[in-house]
This record gives C-alpha cells, structure tokens and sequence, in this order.
C-alpha cells in the first residue's frame, strides 16, 4: 500500500500551488485595474480642471480684448447663429492639455450673431488630455459697465436706436458672470 500512496503528496501540493498562484493573479490582476481607474478619474479631473481655466482665461482676454477687437466682431462669427463656429476663436496649451476656445453671442435681441450689443458672450472650452480625455465646459460670460458715482447702473436695454456697445470705451468694464 505504500507504493500506491507517494504520488498524492507531490499532487496535493502541485493544487494547491496552483490554487495559491490563481489567487495571486487574481488580486494582482484587481490592483492593476484599480491602479488604472484611479489614473483615468485624475487624469479627467486634470482635463475638467484645464477647461475650467481656458474659462476663465478667456475671460480675461475677452476683457483685455473688446476694444481692439471691435466689440468681439473678430471673435463672433455671423454665418452661425445659436451655434458655435466650426473653428475656434483661439487654442491654447493648460497644464499640458490642449484647450480650444469657441465664442459666440448671445440672444441679445439685436438679431445679429456677429455683433455683441449687451456686453456678453458665450464662452465653450473644450480640452483634450493626452489619452484622448474630453471635457467641454461652457459659460455665459461678458462685462459689467462700470457704476457712475458708487451708483448701481440699470441693466442695459437692448432698442433698435441702441448705440453699438463696440463704439464705446471699455477701459473700466469689470469681467462677471
């Protein structure tokens, strides 16, 4: 009997070896896919975050930007109305993901998508990761006439006889939201 006996040893422990080294690709198999989701979701958050910033960025240029721009004509493109052009206004690098920034007016009531009579602006960020992350972020953005006297100044009433906005000094506008 003990002939019949001296290869189960060597089995048994070949079983649970490989029991024991499924197991191990298992878990190892789990922290990898882990490890790769957390890097996914930051680097999402690092391309919403980028998109963020060509936000405000945008603002900031728009505001620097008004008068030597005509009133935004240069940015605003008449041929799409309610729609953003094909074409960015301007593209920018933000920690290393590219932002393209696209622009368009306002309903503003003066039927004319390429002239902007109420200081605003639609304002579309759309970035790119390097792994092919997207994120579009998009805000409604313009400028404040500046109060006369400490005085809160009326929101601006869009008429037919309304004087372009394009045609007059910006210098002291304030960027809101």
């Amino acid at each position: 009997m003990v002939c019949n006996e001296r290869g189960m040893a060597l089995v048994s422990v070949m079983l649970m070896l490989t029991v024991l080294l499924i197991l191990a690709h298992i878990f190892a198999e789990k922290v990898w896919q882990s490890t790769r989701q957390v890097a996914e979701a930051s680097n999402r958050e690092r391309v919403f975050w980028a998109a963020q910033a060509g936000v405000e960025s945008a603002r900031q240029w728009l505001s620097l930007s008004y008068a030597n721009s005509g009133g935004w004509r240069t940015f605003l493109i008449a041929d799409a109305p309610l729609a953003y052009p094909a074409e960015p206004a301007w593209v920018t690098e933000i920690n290393g993901a590219s932002v393209a920034i696209y622009l368009r007016d306002n309903p503003d009531g003066d039927d004319d998508v390429g002239v902007d009579n109420d200081l605003k602006v639609f304002v579309l960020a759309r970035a790119r990761g390097r792994q092919g992350t997207e994120t579009m972020v998009e805000s409604l953005c313009g400028l404040e006439r500046p109060a006369e006297g400490g005085q809160e100044r009326p929101v601006l009433a869009v008429t037919a006889a309304a004087t372009r906005l394009s045609e007059q000094p910006v210098s002291s506008y304030v960027i809101v939201d």
